[in-house]
């Protein structure tokens, strides 16, 4: 591929981030210029994504305003969730919804969603753990076992035992469990390493272990659901991308196969995780995450091809992760 100088790609960087950053602040969907979002959720009606709003009214009275917007490109509702207009300014005890360019009242705005807690019993999954003298502080991390499915995620990736022998380094490993049943790890930094813009270097080492990483889950039969920035963890001296958080219940919707109904099999694959890639690859460039999917967020060359061969609309047309590796190691730095 072209070589990039550092100068330059970083240059391009700070570019992209500033631009997305004016219109983060300019919009009124959410805060600083718009009011609190208590929740937000994606439905398809009639074969439309549909966005839905709750937010908080500021009067005290407990009033909470749904709007809602459906995704159709080059109208007014297309052009509020891609940050390009703000919403019109109305009534704030009135409920409404944006079709196209036709706004109208909400006759039926749905409830605040509310949170359902679907942990299963994990005990006899953790009782095959050794349990850890935890350290706090400096060594170790602790996360709730909500499913019996993450544990038997983690063991695949350590051949089986725990703390067993890491099939990748770019994968989490479990330590075993804490006296109170909580899943131990080591204590990594969080995703927000990546809120420093950093040479075309650095990125094409943590894209080439996010792909081995992901290369090493798939072979052992594991479709993550959920990879995006958030479920990444970098070593202390950021040399070393892990991936966490192996679930593999809920996840990410943003592959066009994958189902919007809030069902567990919602059509995740291997090839829905590639697409998922290609997005974290752009939250890695912006170190952040957008505030609705359909935010266009560019990336610079040469990780745009990159990107844009990940994110194919058609599961086909989605490189293989071999094939991924391949473009990314030959990236000239």
């Amino acid at each position: 591929m072209t070589r990039t100088t550092p100068d330059v790609f970083m240059d391009e960087v700070h570019r992209l981030r500033a631009a997305y950053q004016a219109q983060r602040n300019a919009t009124n969907l959410v805060p600083p210029a718009g009011r609190p979002v208590l929740d937000q959720d994606v439905n398809i009606v009639d074969g439309i994504a549909h966005h839905t709003y709750w937010y908080e009214e500021m009067d005290g009275k407990g009033h909470v305003q749904v709007i809602r917007l459906a995704d159709l490109p080059n109208t007014l509702s297309g052009a509020i969730l891609r940050l390009r207009c703000n919403l019109p300014v109305l009534d704030t005890n009135t409920d409404y919804e944006i079709i196209g360019n036709d706004i109208r009242p909400l006759l039926s705005p749905p409830p605040l969603p509310d949170f359902f807690d679907d942990s299963e019993d994990t005990s006899i999954a953790l009782a095959s753990l050794p349990e850890i003298e935890v350290d706090h502080h400096a060594k170790h991390f602790l996360k709730k076992a909500k499913y019996v499915s993450e544990i038997q995620n983690l063991l695949a990736c350590q051949g089986g035992s725990c703390p067993g022998t890491p099939k990748s380094n770019h994968v989490i490993q479990l330590l075993g469990k804490s006296p109170n049943g909580e899943l131990v790890f080591e204590k990594f930094r969080p995703r927000y390493v990546l809120v420093a813009v950093h040479p075309l270097s650095v990125y094409r080492r943590w894209i080439l272990q996010l792909v081995e990483g992901l290369r090493c889950l798939h072979a052992e039969g594991v479709v993550h659901r959920d990879l995006r920035i958030d479920n990444l963890v970098f070593s202390p001296d950021g040399s070393r991308l892990l991936i966490c958080d192996l679930e593999g219940h809920w996840g990410n919707r943003l592959a066009p196969e994958v189902s919007r109904e809030p069902i567990l099999d919602a059509g995740w694959t291997e090839k829905s995780d590639i697409f998922d890639l290609g997005v974290t690859i752009k939250g890695m460039i912006y170190g952040n995450t957008p505030i609705t999917n359909l935010v266009e967020w560019h990336v610079p060359a040469p990780l745009d091809g990159i990107v844009a061969a990940c994110t194919s609309t058609q599961p086909k047309d989605r490189p293989t992760l071999e094939t991924l590796y391949s473009m990314v190691e030959s990236i000239q730095v």
